[in-house]
């Protein structure tokens, strides 16, 4: 297929599915268990249980995307996914510095940063093969 997406960028929307589920079912069926194994210092199982359905929604996108295999489906996926990736990690960063949470962050920039960077990677790829 003339319009296939690249093999790398199907292993990427298959990791991201796996890790939006684990986090995803983790926040809406085991919030107060991940709150308190985290020491998280706000319970607020509600705002934990909508994480997990919105990780768990972007899984699924990825998961679609990958299904799919064209990338003028898969662009709208891998672009939603950019967003929210530099979203989250301003609102992890900029809420960590706020509330003085830095040593409690790291796994989750560990994480959401080379999910961007991938993405990105992907994205750029793209674009300079249409061009």
């Amino acid at each position: 297929m003339v319009n296939e997406i690249s093999k790398g960028l199907k292993i990427l929307f298959i990791l991201e599915f796996i890790i939006a589920y684990i986090y995803g079912i983790t926040y809406l069926f085991f919030t107060e268990w991940y709150i308190e194994f985290v020491a998280w210092p706000y319970d607020d199982p509600i705002v934990g249980r909508m994480l997990g359905v919105s990780l768990m929604t972007f899984g699924t996108t990825s998961l679609i995307a990958c299904l799919r295999k064209n990338w003028d489906t898969a662009k709208l996926a891998v672009e939603l996914q950019i967003f929210w990736h530099i979203l989250a990690l301003f609102v992890v960063i900029g809420g960590a510095i706020i509330l003085d949470l830095m040593e409690d962050i790291w796994i989750f920039v560990i994480i959401l940063a080379p999910f961007l960077v991938a993405f990105l990677f992907f994205y750029i790829k793209e674009l300079i093969k249409k061009s």
